[in-house]
This record gives C-alpha cells, structure tokens and sequence, in this order.
C-alpha cells in the first residue's frame, strides 16, 4: 500500500515538473515572439464605390527584427473580392505616387484582410518600423486592379508624419474618392 502511494506521488511530481518546464519555455515567448508589443492602430476613412461603403483598421507593429508588419482589416467588402493596397508618398491630400504595394486584400468569412511585412519600398529604400512612423505616406485601397475603378478607393489613411490629417477625412470635412496609380 505504501509503495503505491509512493507510486503515485512520484507520477504526480513528475508530471508536475514537467509542466512547469514546459510552461517555463513557452513563457519567455510572451506568447507572440515575433513581435516587441509596440504598435499604432488607426481608423481606415471609409470608401464608397458603387454603393458600397466600408469601414476598417490598420495596425501597424513592430516585429523584433526591427521591421514593420502591417495589417489591415476592411468590413463590408463584396463576396470573393480582392482590393488592391497601395503605399503612396505624401499625404491623401497630396495623391503623391505609389511608394510599393502592399499584400492584395482578400476577403474571407465577409471580412477582408491583408497582412504584409514592410522592409523597403520600390525604390529599393529600406524601411524599419520606426520609419514608417515617420514616413510622408499614405495608404490607398483600391476597388480594382485594372479597369474602370481602378482607381476608386474603398479605404484610406495617412500614415507617419501625416497621421494627424486624418480626423478632417473621419469627420467628414475632407473627402477622397480617387487615387493617382503612378509609380
């Protein structure tokens, strides 16, 4: 009877010790090792083509490499719908040309997302993620790749440097319908 007992704590500490262990190793992840925990989360300026209107977020993080991820959620998109992303220089209120593109959003479950790690920009500038803080930029989505609303925008926003002027856009005063395509 004693050995049984004894048996059993064994197993007991045993298992016990192991979860600790394995709990200890998974802790020092900070269970999302792939990034610092800084971040910026800004309101997209809703878009309305053909009817349809949207609304969404950028979050902007900081992975720990140094680089910025970018992700963006859009609401209300059309079934099986594919929007274009577009990084421009300058502000929406400048419509300056496309710095690079960003990952094509895609719809799924009614939702579209897209999610792209920014290292450097079409002309081969190299970006971090204190970079795009500072950056004279903006963000575009477009209704579509090619074709006649092509460059009709169904989400926006400013980023960097120019991240103030979107409350003029969120609050109605100021409005963007079309992009410059240009590289």
């Amino acid at each position: 009877m004693k050995n049984v007992r004894m048996k059993r704590i064994s197993t007991y500490l045993a298992t016990l010790a192991l979860v600790l262990l394995i709990g200890a190793c998974d802790e020092g992840n900070g269970g999302d090792s792939e990034f610092t925990g800084n971040e910026v989360r800004m309101e997209l300026i809703p878009g309305t083509v053909s009817g349809n209107t949207t609304s969404g977020n950028l979050l902007i993080r900081e992975r720990v490499d140094g680089n910025a991820q970018l992700d963006i959620t859009l609401n209300n998109v059309l079934s099986g719908a594919e929007h274009p992303v577009h990084l421009h220089f300058g502000s929406l209120e400048d419509n300056g040309d496309v710095a690079t593109f960003l990952t094509t959003i895609r719809e799924v479950d009614g939702v579209g997302r897209s999610s792209t790690i920014l290292t450097g920009l079409d002309n081969d500038t190299q970006v971090s993620y204190s970079n795009v803080l500072t950056f004279n930029g903006s963000i575009k989505i477009h209704f579509e790749a090619s074709g006649p609303l092509e460059d009709a925008i169904l989400g926006s926003t400013n980023i960097g440097l120019n991240m103030e002027g979107n409350a003029a856009y969120l609050n109605g005063s100021k409005s963007i319908t079309t992009c410059n395509s240009n590289f």
